[in-house]
């Protein structure tokens, strides 16, 4: 497995810690405490699960990293379908703070990932321009 993979699985692993860290103790200790966070306690876990899927799925893939972006904008759709269907579901009701927690999130991490695959791309161009 190479390097990017593990860096992408360990950030997956990191954020799925603070996802169930902010929708179980973070919301709990905000509620009974009466902390004015903006309602961050109640979409904290959109924002910790949709980088948590982003990174995870990647990492897992046997994709090209090329494709990173593509793949994270695909996986953004999908949280933002979740996010919708969760009353259908049974998994929870459906909140717009939610859903538009998910498409701010997904939005930066598919522009971080484009700009990184970016700059990894073009040292290899230059080398090779430079080898012709």
């Amino acid at each position: 497995m190479n390097k990017i993979r593990i860096v992408f699985i360990v950030i997956g692993i990191v954020f799925l810690v603070l996802t169930h860290i902010g929708d179980t103790n973070y919301r709990d200790w905000a509620y009974s405490n009466q902390i004015a966070d903006f309602g961050l306690a109640n979409y904290l876990p959109s924002i910790t699960g949709t980088i948590t899927a982003i990174f995870l799925l990647i990492g897992l893939s046997k994709e090209s990293f090329t494709k990173a972006p593509t793949s994270a904008f695909w996986i953004m759709v999908g949280c933002v379908i979740y996010e919708v269907m969760q009353p259908t579901l049974g998994t929870g009701i459906f909140d717009w703070q939610d859903f538009v927690a998910v498409v701010i999130t997904g939005c930066i991490v598919v522009y971080s990932l484009h700009l990184s695959n970016k700059n990894w791309l073009e040292p290899q161009h230059s080398k090779q321009k430079n080898q012709d």
